[in-house]
């Protein structure tokens, strides 16, 4: 194996950051390639240069970071795409490790395995029904532009001339297809598929794939001065509203003034941010296990606010990560405010999961529920 250059993070200035020591022993057949850290710190990038393990041993790689204290970072080691993410012991799928950043510390891991040495090369793709997929180029994007769109259209949109309500959702790779997610999909199509079938629900589903390493920047309409990084939502907004929305409404039979948006974590904030900034275009909008954290300036934004969306839905878990009454807590303050400022009544949806987890599958298994409520007449 080759040895890798060794990356050391210093923490910005006026900041209480301290320091991490990651130490990762590889199994043996590890083929030769660079080692990385994804996180919700560098917005899941698997193949950021700048959290490349430096090789210390034959199976032994070692970085440091510096990081905010008390924060909660979600990580996951890779050999640079998702294709080659660390797995367990038997190839099964392991949860995102957690540690709560409280003082400078080293953390040892051992990785049992890797995706792509326990799965077969031609694995198929879990895409169920009529999903397409396009490129769109757009003045607005600072990241990944052109950037890829998934749509999902209902199972009678060829046979028929009707027209369908839509919702715009984010983080696009992670909707209709498990080969291409970084941390499993939500099963949007499958989801709505049964939904068809069942009682003939039928909606078209954008998916706009998110921009990595940058999802940080372009799902906050704040900076956060801790972090030194985001608040570039309005660039993202602007693409969606300006472009996106106008091509969609042009080239699929959509019904232009039933728009929603929906999104998770950081995704939720962005949703909340969306609707309450664009209420004219957005009727719908749903949160589930929103970051609010992140920009809790999103209170005041909202007290400001005039107008707000005809529909509200808003989920969260009590057990998301290693300190969950921190997004309770948030989610909450976010809730109390929309109570005040509208929608209200049979308008507000909100829901906590007793068993929720920071994850895919929880979102996953809360979909139907808000799409039956945003979409119900």
């Amino acid at each position: 194996m080759n040895f890798l250059i060794f990356l050391f993070f210093l923490p910005p200035k006026d900041s209480v950051f301290v320091k991490v020591t990651f130490i990762a022993n590889v199994p043996p057949f590890t083929p030769d390639n660079k080692i990385y850290l994804a996180s919700n710190y560098n917005g899941w990038s698997p193949s950021d240069s700048t959290y490349t393990l430096k090789q210390i041993d034959e199976y032994k790689y070692e970085m440091s970071l510096w990081l905010p204290e008390g924060y909660m970072l979600e990580y996951k080691f890779t050999r640079g795409s998702w294709l080659k993410v660390e797995k367990g012991r038997y190839g099964e799928e392991i949860p995102n490790r957690l540690l709560h950043v409280k003082k400078d510390t080293t953390v040892y891991v051992q990785i049992e395995n890797w995706r792509d040495l326990v799965e077969e090369s031609s694995k198929k793709h879990t895409v169920t029904g009529n999903v397409v997929t396009f490129e769109i180029k757009s003045k607005y994007l600072r990241y990944y532009n052109p950037r890829k769109i998934w749509v999902y259209l209902p199972k009678d949109y060829h046979f028929s001339k009707k027209r369908y309500p839509v919702l715009y959702m984010h983080d696009g790779q992670n909707l209709f297809d498990d080969f291409e997610s970084f941390a499993g999909e939500w099963h949007v199509d499958e989801i709505l598929e049964q939904m068809h079938a069942e009682k003939g629900f039928s909606l078209i589903v954008v998916g706009i794939e998110n921009a990595r390493e940058y999802r940080i920047e372009e799902y906050t309409p704040f900076y956060n001065t801790n972090f030194s990084r985001g608040g570039e939502a309005e660039y993202y907004l602007k693409f969606i509203v300006d472009e996106l929305k106008p091509y969609i409404d042009e080239n699929f039979r959509t019904i232009p003034e039933e728009a929603a948006i929906l999104g998770s974590s950081l995704g939720g904030l962005v949703s909340i941010y969306a609707g309450y900034k664009y209420p004219e275009v957005f009727k719908f909008v749903g949160s589930m296990s929103g970051a609010f954290w992140y920009n809790p300036e999103i209170i005041q934004f909202l007290s400001y606010c005039k107008k707000h969306p005809d529909k509200v839905y808003l989920d969260w878990g009590t057990k998301e990560g290693e300190r969950p009454e921190f997004y309770v807590l948030h989610n909450k303050n976010v809730l109390q405010i929309i109570r005040k400022i509208g929608p209200k009544g049979k308008n507000l949806l909100w829901f906590e999961d007793p068993d929720g987890i920071h994850h895919e599958s929880a979102w996953s298994k809360r979909l139907r529920h808000a799409l039956d409520f945003l979409f119900s007449k």
